[in-house]
């Protein structure tokens, strides 16, 4: 019984690392037929959208047609909202630049304020994708709402922020494994935890709306 129940969980984890495996060949083949600059973007919100649905319990859905359908559908709004925020990079990046040949001249509330935007910006990009993902609002409310989440939930934010800097450093210390698994474990890490973050946000939208219908 017991030899049973062990190869039981050899098979379910050897079956998640032949998914994660393949997931993250098939972000890296559509990554590269949009040869990277348009298809990086659709191909990481795609896989993120797969590993929403496998930690809701879809785990036995098609994956490359699921993964070919979601990359089509996403091509252009994944890539706007990629290249926003990657906008926003090069700035705060170029900014920094100025910073470092000029940090002798420049205000400590300038500075100060500059840090505090970057510290934001990280926050938001913690909860953007899957909040995309997720929730399928406008471009315009995920972008907004995933500042105000990061920050509420920055306990949570600072988690995906650790753990994905960890897993980055670990993998890439073992090249092989960078190649097989980098991008799908860490979108299946960073989406099970801002599952945490949205389910509070459920949480209590149902509560309101509870409260209201019973004052009604």
């Amino acid at each position: 019984m017991q030899t049973n129940v062990i190869m039981s969980k050899l098979s379910s984890m050897l079956s998640w690392v032949t998914k994660l495996a393949y997931l993250n060949g098939l972000w890296l083949l559509f990554s590269l037929a949009g040869f990277v600059f348009i298809g990086f973007f659709p191909a990481t919100v795609t896989m993120m959208a797969i590993c929403r649905k496998w930690l809701n319990g879809e785990e036995d859905i098609p994956l490359f047609r699921t993964f070919s359908q979601g990359f089509k559908t996403e091509l252009v709004k994944a890539n706007l909202l990629g290249w926003f925020f990657t906008a926003i990079g090069i700035v705060l990046y170029l900014n920094f630049l100025v910073l470092q040949a000029n940090m002798n001249s420049v205000n400590i509330v300038f500075i100060s304020a500059f840090y505090l935007f970057v510290f934001l910006f990280i926050l938001a990009l913690t909860h953007v994708i899957p909040m995309y993902v997720h929730y399928h609002m406008s471009l315009l409310t995920c972008i907004k709402n995933a500042f105000i989440v990061g920050l509420v939930n920055m306990h949570i934010s600072l988690a995906i922020i650790v753990s994905q800097s960890a897993i980055y450093y670990l993998l890439f210390s073992y090249p092989a494994g960078a190649l097989f698994f980098l991008g799908s474990v860490l979108s299946m890490i960073q989406m099970w935890l801002a599952l945490r973050s949205f389910k509070k946000i459920d949480n209590k939208m149902n509560n309101t709306n509870q409260f209201e219908q019973a004052t009604i």
